[in-house]
């Protein structure tokens, strides 16, 4: 008998012994038959799972932002104040790990050759973010932290984030990432803190 073989799980197997060599290197300077020697697979595997390589860089990318969102939970959690939870919520912007290059990577990519899975898959993961950004300026305002409209404002102080990451990434306006995000949150924080 034929041994079923659960196509997900190989994908995301493929991709996990790619993620090296692909964060040490980059998508560009790397190619498909590269990507299959390291993953220990024929070539033709690849395209049996993956319609590309930027499809791999997508794959790790949605496991890792899976893992690190069920992490961002757990530490907003045993935040003391809002202005903390805040701060740990934007440590994805600043931190400088080997995941935000797999991130960059993810961007360029969906900036210029977006598929319908990478859009859908931004589109549920701004959400998740929108809806924690939510909790935790709702959570400020029962406890009378925050302004009762602090809410109203989450799009903005969830763009302002990504500006600021974009403009980090892509300047040299920025010597310290973590301070330049605290200076601008303080700066949010201020108006939307409640004076008691």
């Amino acid at each position: 008998m034929a041994k079923l073989i659960d196509k997900d799980a190989k994908r995301k197997e493929i991709a996990f012994l790619c993620r090296d060599i692909l964060l040490e290197r980059g998508i560009k300077n790397i190619t498909v038959s590269e990507l299959a020697k390291a993953a220990c697979i024929g070539k033709g595997t690849i395209y049996e799972y993956f319609n590309n390589k930027e499809d791999i860089v997508f794959e790790i990318v949605n496991k890792l932002i899976e893992e690190y969102n069920k992490n961002l939970l757990k530490k907003i959690d045993k935040a003391k104040n809002t202005y903390e939870k805040l701060l740990i919520f934007f440590e994805f912007f600043y931190e400088d790990n080997r995941f935000i290059n797999h991130y960059k990577e993810f961007l360029a990519i969906s900036l210029t050759n977006p598929s319908k899975e990478m859009l859908e898959f931004k589109t549920k993961t701004k959400k998740f973010y929108y809806s924690v950004l939510e909790n935790i300026l709702k959570k400020g305002i029962q406890n009378k932290e925050l302004k009762k409209g602090a809410v109203k404002l989450k799009k903005i102080i969830y763009n302002m984030a990504i500006g600021l990451f974009i403009e980090t990434q892509t300047t040299n306006l920025v010597e310290d990432k973590k301070k330049e995000f605290e200076k601008e949150l303080m700066k949010i924080y201020q108006l939307i803190r409640n004076e008691k």
